[in-house]
């Protein structure tokens, strides 16, 4: 986990507020998705149970919450085993919102004999050398190498016993399970204030071994409607913020307002669990109560044969290869 986002985590396990999602965000019903603050006391969402082994099923939504002026974050998946940087789900989070952890990528980077370590996302690895890095005969051999690398799938290690994260503690590699699939997390980003309550700003991706100190940034969309496919879009790349940047610290990382918005939960019946987005990432409803969220920080798992079954059961939710 990068520094930064490990001292946020730190900061943020200490408070006992609720995980949302924002509005807009689909959860999976009985009858098909349905947006987080559309749903109603009564209505059936999909729901695993809560240690996360089993079959989907219907559950009732018991209440429902809603909360302004939260922070969120965002979240991007990559459908397993494919190595493509994510896409295949994107969420808007608060950092405190509990995800189910199945396993591990073990081939996330992956040592070259001439260029290092592919995947590192560090100073001195893969594109660190901007519009040069693929000049002459080593920069073609450079090419040669990342395209090897970006079209190597993903291999995994599952876990004996599947773990609660919340978002903020989520890493890079870390396997989630959506509906039919597994799904990598790719990459976990802070949101920053922009000019209109509709829009974040975002450090870019492809600097993700110095994002902290980038004065520039892409901007985000962040009405989540039809149109957006429900999920936070992409408007404009390369794009300066000063006028929501607080202070520059003495290591050079920037420290910006952060976005804030309206978000929503809902607590389920039973297992306590619901599925998002359109992958249906398997996700719990959190404290709703001092009691439930005790249960989510010592949730315990027994048994490999358990997960073993699930998969049995459930075998198109386990493509490409394990190590």
């Amino acid at each position: 986990m990068h520094e930064f986002i490990y001292k946020q985590a730190k900061e943020n396990a200490l408070s006992s507020s609720m995980g949302c999602f924002m509005k807009g965000t689909l959860v999976e019903t009985e009858e098909g998705w349905t947006p987080i603050d559309e749903l109603k006391v009564g209505d059936l969402v999909m729901s695993r149970p809560e240690n996360g082994i089993g079959e989907a099923v219907p559950k009732r939504v018991v209440n429902t919450f809603r909360y302004e002026d939260k922070e969120v974050v965002m979240l991007n998946f990559s459908q397993f085993p494919e190595r493509n940087g994510g896409g295949a789900g994107i969420l808007a989070v608060t950092p405190n919102h509990p995800f189910c952890v199945y396993g591990v990528v073990t081939n996330l980077i992956l040592e070259h004999p001439q260029f290092g370590k592919l995947g590192a996302y560090w100073k001195g690895c893969d594109y660190d050398d901007g519009e040069y890095v693929f000049a002459g005969d080593e920069g073609r051999a450079r090419y040669e190498a990342l395209w090897a690398f970006k079209h190597t799938p993903y291999e995994m290690r599952l876990y004996e016993q599947p773990v609660w994260k919340r978002a903020d503690q989520l890493e890079r590699g870390d396997v989630v399970l959506g509906v039919r699939d597994y799904y990598v997390v790719e990459d976990y980003r802070p949101l920053y204030a922009y000019r209109d309550t509709d829009q974040a700003w975002i450090q870019p991706i492809n600097l993700a071994y110095g994002w902290e100190q980038s004065d520039r940034g892409n901007t985000y969309d962040m009405v989540l409607d039809e149109e957006s496919r429900n999920r936070p879009t992409r408007d404009w790349l390369d794009v300066p913020n000063d006028e929501n940047l607080l202070y520059v610290d003495e290591d050079g990382q920037r420290h910006y307002r952060r976005y804030r918005t309206t978000v929503y939960n809902i607590e389920v019946e039973d297992y306590h669990t619901y599925c998002v987005d359109y992958p249906g990432i398997l996700v719990h409803n959190q404290n709703c109560g001092a009691e439930r969220r005790s249960r989510v920080d010592s949730l315990e798992i027994r048994g490999k044969k358990e997960l073993s079954d699930f998969i049995g059961r459930n075998p198109e939710a386990h493509r490409g290869k394990q190590a």
